[in-house]
């Protein structure tokens, strides 16, 4: 390693299990590779690229953010090889900055400046070639701390194996101060098996407490201002439902060791299901409706294994974000101590709105190529018609209040507004009433979120319940009638045409309600509202694909929650500049370490915010 340097990002490959993922790390025939984690063998004549998302360098991004001027790509070839170090910016997608014998130690040193892109291509010689112990290296820093946070509830294997991968990689582990884990749940983390062995392998570094269930942000927030406490420069929040690639780890630290301001570094999310996908290539709020969207759509999601950094123009560009999602985020603790943490929003947004908040104070958010974890994707979750269907719009009215520089939120009432008439005319009655509680405790004000932060769970499971909106087994489904199912309209006027019918729909008398039957069995993809507005009744296949939502059609319920709809909106319209102001006048201290340590240490229900 050339002196006054340190690596920021290893040359790895898949570890067992990840084989899946292969083409995240390394492009060639298949039978022309093999790897272990830290080398990789080429076959006579062939050729592997590295033009990969875990492979390649993201030196846009670096050349953003850090100050560093130069980066050194090295290596160790053991056979001879011909290296093609490569480049890409936005407009040209592959570009060759050198062709380089090697045989033995490689390196080259390459003007960050050059592309947003950086990659090595290795051609075999006759006699094959082995590249073991690559890495991008850039001039030495301060090197960065942090304590990992993980929250979690009742998913005890998993959390178990993040720790583990944690463990595993000694580098990683070195710049680890703590790893706490928040259990918020009613099956103890500590009695998974494997939880002993995997705290031992993180040689004292682990620290659990267990407290009730605050949500997301009471467990992120409670890792938070533990941090304060380390000798960390930086917080790690990190999901308990994750496979962790841990050499995301030490690039996001390297990273932020090296920016030209306080930064908060955030991962990419993969998918759990399809291991090549990207949930996004970053988050953005939409400040008109106020609402979380891709900065790149048409790559939301983008599969790696088919759009690669040289045909993907996308890919190439400097995104610019205002949050990264709390699955792997790098948060300074010099930022928490300015701005607090999270607001107790429970779950939904927070993550959103702190990334916001730190914006306004200086502290901007970068997702960083390159680091990642792979999650289960959203389109696994009907977190629209259960429970969670309150958080999403409450915090969505709150974050606006918060931080919509536009009068009475932009169009975030009329947005929402459209929301809960879909849900009328899909007849999900139970969503449409917890969304009418939740208007109505923003019209409370602030004090009610650490007020509810624990009972409007229980309270939204029980609404859901009373409403019949809940997943029925599939064995207990009733039949299907049979009968034509409409087909989605093509085009706006046709969309126009099915709105009218369907409204006209709304007002005739359902038909006699027969509990054995239903008027159709949707798929998931089909229980849209230009189908569903159609028919008294049906069955909508849940995301996990285990059981069904039963929907029939109530004309008087349908029209009580829509003029709730309308009369409570009408409310927070008139009242919205005063609630803002006292809104924003809350955030300071709802956020504070010291407004978090009474939440911890209130009462509750038989768990404590003890550390065993």
């Amino acid at each position: 390693m050339p002196q006054g340097s340190r690596s920021v990002q290893r040359l790895l490959f898949p570890q067992p299990g990840d084989e899946a993922a292969h083409e995240l790390y390394v492009r060639a025939e298949s039978d022309a590779v093999s790897w272990d984690r830290f080398s990789l063998t080429v076959a006579p004549g062939a050729t592997a690229s590295l033009a990969t998302y875990f492979g390649a360098f993201p030196a846009g991004y670096w050349n953003a953010h850090t100050d560093i001027e130069r980066i050194t790509v090295v290596g160790e070839f053991d056979g001879a090889a011909i290296v093609r170090v490569c480049a890409a910016d936005e407009e040209d997608g592959r570009r060759v900055l050198a062709t380089v014998p090697a045989d033995g130690a490689f390196s080259w040193d390459i003007r960050i400046g050059d592309g947003a892109w950086f990659w090595l291509e290795v051609e075999a010689g006759s006699e094959g070639t082995t590249f073991r112990d690559g890495a991008w290296l850039a001039p030495d820093a301060k090197t960065a701390t942090a304590t990992v946070c993980i929250t979690t509830h009742n998913r005890g294997i998993d959390c178990v194996g993040v720790l583990e991968r944690l463990a595993a990689d000694g580098l990683v582990r070195e710049q680890l101060v703590r790893v706490i884990v928040v259990d918020q749940g009613d099956r103890p983390v500590r009695e998974v098996p494997g939880f002993d062995r995997a705290a031992a392998a993180l040689e004292g570094r682990l620290k659990l407490i267990e407290q009730r269930n605050l949500g997301g942000s009471g467990g992120f927030s409670r890792g938070m201002v533990e941090s304060l406490q380390e000798r960390a420069d930086h917080a790690l929040l990190l999901d308990d439902d994750v496979l962790l690639e841990p050499d995301s780890v030490l690039r996001m630290l390297a990273f932020a060791a090296r920016t030209t301001r306080e930064t908060i570094v955030g991962a990419h999310m993969l998918s759990l299901l399809e291991r090549t996908v990207l949930h996004s290539v970053g988050e953005r709020v939409d400040r008109r409706g106020f609402w979380w969207t891709s900065v790149e759509p048409a790559l939301a999601p983008v599969d790696l294994a088919v759009a690669t950094i040289e045909s993907t123009p996308g890919l190439r560009r400097l995104h610019h974000v205002d949050f990264n999602g709390w699955w792997m985020c790098l948060v300074p603790l010099g930022l928490v101590r300015r701005v607090g943490a999270s607001l107790p929003l429970f779950i939904k947004w927070d993550d959103a709105e702190f990334g916001l908040r730190a914006a306004a104070a200086g502290a901007p958010t970068v997702t960083l190529p390159g680091a990642a974890l792979w999650h289960m994707p959203w389109t696994g979750k009907d977190d629209g018609l259960d429970w969670q269907a309150y958080f999403q719009l409450r915090n969505r009215l709150v974050v606006a209040l918060v931080h919509s520089a536009s009068a009475r939120g932009g169009g975030v009432l009329s947005a929402s507004f459209a929301q809960d008439v879909n849900h009328l005319l899909c007849m999900q009655y139970g969503s449409a009433a917890a969304r009418r509680v939740a208007l109505r405790d923003v019209l409370d004000g602030p004090a009610h979120l650490p007020r509810t932060i624990q009972r409007r769970t229980t309270d939204m499971r029980v609404l859901m319940a009373r409403a019949g909106q809940s997943v029925v087994p599939e064995a207990q489904l009733p039949a299907e009638r049979g009968g034509p199912v409409p087909a989605a309209p093509a085009g706006r006027v046709e969309a126009v045409r099915r709105l009218l019918r369907v409204a006209v729909h709304q007002f005739r008398r359902s038909r006699a309600a027969n509990v054995s039957l239903v008027d159709a069995a949707l798929p998931r993809a089909e229980g849209k509202w230009w189908v569903l507005g159609l028919l008294d009744s049906a069955t909508v296949a849940s995301a996990t694909g285990t059981g069904a939502f039963v929907a029939r059609r109530d004309r008087r319920v349908a029209s009580r929650l829509l003029w709730d709809a309308v009369g409570l909106r009408a409310r927070l319209w008139v009242r919205w500049p005063r609630l803002a102001r006292t809104y924003r006048a809350a955030v300071a201290e709802l956020a504070s370490p010291a407004a978090w340590h009474d939440l911890f240490d209130g009462p509750v229900d038989g768990r404590g915010g003890r550390t065993p």
